[in-house]
């Protein structure tokens, strides 16, 4: 979640503002390259990465981080349980917000073995980020999220293309709606920027309700979600003396400010980009390349992208550790652009441009 605005927080486009190349329509990739020269780059690359030292995992650095975040959490959730004032509670939405999304970033790197290849080294600092800070469920989370990488932009099989009710990612989700989800689809393009409000909830809801669907599946995480409540509501209530009002405020308020954080990452990832179709053959390489697209962005603004501003490389090598992506961007842009294979580059201004004239697009069909 590549050049940028001074802020990474969603704002409303009137897409008319942008040239008619941003208003594109929904297109399926059509595959170039076979499966032996695609493997080829892929295994160059991985070669010239692995050389470099880009491969490696500092473990000690993740953890050291982990470190720092509970310090800067626990600083921020004292002051904001404690303080007599509700505007000064409310205030600390912002960096708790923020320090939760750095945990969010740590888990995703846990996740994708980017930290340790060890399942039981692994499973502990995903819980700890995900489970315990945020309340995202590691396990049920993780097994979508492996299921999104190995079917980026099918309608079908994406666990997140599924769609609600109040929106419809592309044309193909039209089908079928009627009534209120047709009028929704039809008023998107404005109401979705409202929306991203609720995106971390809904994220985080989500993943809890997954892991309720099956309890036995994912018991590990449901044992750790008991931690999470202890943490957000028994700390401060039965320990601190807190009013449960004001722990459920400090709950839930700073997901208002983390979903349209996290929805302009995770948005301009994907959105608008060619889908796959169902059973179509088509190589590892060209798939990501094909459905991602990279921000092109300062590397000052890589912590508050979590380095998900490099989507391709990320997608190409989702096991090199997060803060390694900048370095690897100069060798897939070569090794793609001396094989003629597209990269999906754009500066954040354009990359929002592009999501914004999609879902206008999208709303359009659906009139």
């Amino acid at each position: 979640m590549p050049s940028a605005s001074n802020t990474v927080t969603m704002r409303f486009i009137n897409t008319e503002d942008f040239p008619r190349e941003f208003q594109n329509v929904q297109t399926f990739h059509t595959p170039t390259l076979n499966d032996a020269h695609s493997r080829a780059l892929w295994q160059q690359m991985q070669a010239q990465l692995a050389a470099q030292g880009r491969t490696v995992l500092h473990p000690a650095w993740a953890w050291l981080r982990l470190l720092a975040l509970s310090a800067a959490l626990a600083l921020c959730l004292g002051f904001a349980w404690q303080t007599p004032s509700t505007t000064y509670a409310l205030l600390c939405s912002l960096p708790i917000a923020l320090v939760l999304a750095q945990f969010a970033f740590l888990g995703h790197d846990a996740g994708h073995r980017a930290v340790h290849r060890s399942g039981l080294w692994r499973g502990l600092l995903g819980q700890a980020c995900m489970t315990v800070a945020t309340g995202m469920a590691f396990e049920e989370w993780f097994e979508r999220h492996a299921a999104h990488h190995s079917h980026c932009q099918n309608e079908q099989k994406d666990p997140d293309m599924e769609v609600s009710v109040v929106v419809s990612l592309t044309e193909g989700a039209l089908k079928g709606r009627t009534g209120l989800a047709r009028l929704c689809a039809r008023l998107q393009h404005w109401h979705v920027w409202f929306l991203s409000l609720l995106f971390a909830h809904s994220q985080r809801h989500l993943s809890q309700w997954g892991v309720l669907k099956q309890p036995l599946h994912y018991r590990r995480d449901l044992a750790v979600l008991v931690l999470h409540g202890l943490l957000w509501f028994g700390l401060p209530c039965w320990v601190l003396q807190v009013d449960a009002s004001r722990a459920l405020l400090v709950y839930a308020v700073p997901l208002f400010v983390l979903g349209p954080y996290l929805a302009t990452i995770f948005w301009l990832n994907h959105i608008g980009m060619p889908l796959v179709r169902p059973g179509q053959s088509i190589s590892f390489l060209e798939h990501q390349t094909a459905t991602s697209r990279t921000v092109l962005s300062p590397r000052a603004m890589d912590w508050f992208f979590g380095g998900l501003n490099y989507q391709i490389e990320h997608h190409l090598f989702p096991q090199v550790p997060s803060i390694r992506l900048a370095q690897v961007q100069p060798v897939v842009q070569h090794t793609l652009a001396k094989a003629g294979v597209a990269y999906n580059g754009r500066d954040f201004r354009t990359s929002v441009g592009e999501v914004a004239a999609h879902f206008r697009q999208v709303a359009r069909a659906a009139r």
